[in-house]
């Protein structure tokens, strides 16, 4: 009887999955039938599918995005746990980052918020002359919501095509070229620095950045939008006139640091045009 076929309706009872859940994880080859009827198109289970149906489900109910789950399912042993304990490190980080943004809030409401159209307060601006720069790089649209998963698999992909030409002194950086929020779907484009010209997509001149390190518990949507406000206004004060697209930059580390950074030229008032960022 274990080896019985079950309809989709039976195999959701046993497994507390809905038949929309089953249809998006056969959809996205997390969890495909055991047979479909080539007349009906009915899809029919098995019992032993049961508990990679509940793997399924359990990683869900841990905020898991479904790529990464298929990772999981198609890795045992110690590269499984491996990849459990990424995302369980990543978790604990996200965590922290919320509670230390609610200790603020509950000392002070105002900490993290712009109201009455004030400036940015208590952020230190500083500038740096940057290096040239060449990188391997992937531009994509994504909202707020959907950004650190393609940060991520972005910069894998990348890291994995560069090989050894990646350049680890180096930190990796997210550019801005569009809105991103939870709404709109602005292009974003993930850099990976390598060693030489020779191994780049782009190489990016010289230049010079006004840039602030993030507070840890900022690093998220919305709150790291502040970040994105000093710098545009440090970038076009005075004589300065910003240069390029705004841009994240993140330093190893445990935690990881982020840096907000915006490129900016010695210019005349009227040669400024606005710049985007996450909004």
């Amino acid at each position: 009887m274990t080896n019985a076929r079950l309809s989709i309706g039976e195999f959701s009872r046993l497994t507390w999955l809905s038949p929309k859940a089953l249809r998006l994880y056969e959809r996205r080859g997390l969890l495909l039938p055991d047979a479909v009827d080539e007349y009906t198109g009915y899809r029919y289970y098995v019992r032993s599918q049961a508990d990679r149906a509940r793997t399924i489900t359990l990683l869900r109910r841990v905020g898991m995005p479904l790529e990464r789950i298929g990772a999981v399912l198609a890795a045992t042993g110690a590269q499984r746990r491996e990849l459990l304990a990424d995302y369980r490190l990543e978790t604990v980080r996200a965590h922290e980052r919320a509670l230390a943004l609610l200790d603020g809030l509950a000392e002070d409401p105002t900490a993290h918020t712009q109201g009455g159209g004030q400036q940015p307060v208590d952020l230190a601006v500083s500038i740096r002359e940057t290096p040239e720069r060449p990188f391997v790089a992937r531009t994509v649209r994504t909202t707020a919501a959907d950004l650190p998963a393609h940060i991520e698999r972005c910069a894998a992909a990348l890291s994995q095509r560069a090989g050894s030409a990646v350049d680890t002194s180096q930190p990796l950086v997210v550019v801005y070229h569009g809105e991103v929020s939870w709404e709109s779907d602005g292009p974003v484009e993930i850099r990976i620095p390598v060693v030489s010209a020779a191994d780049a997509d782009e190489v990016e001149a010289a230049g010079t950045e006004v840039v602030v390190d993030v507070p840890y518990a900022e690093v998220q949507f919305p709150t790291i939008l502040r970040a994105f406000d000093a710098v545009r206004t440090a970038a076009a004060r005075g004589s300065r006139v910003p240069e390029g697209s705004p841009r994240e930059i993140y330093l190893d580390g445990d935690p990881f640091r982020c840096q907000v950074a915006q490129r900016f030229r010695p210019g005349n008032a009227q040669d400024r045009s606005p710049r985007t960022s996450p909004s």
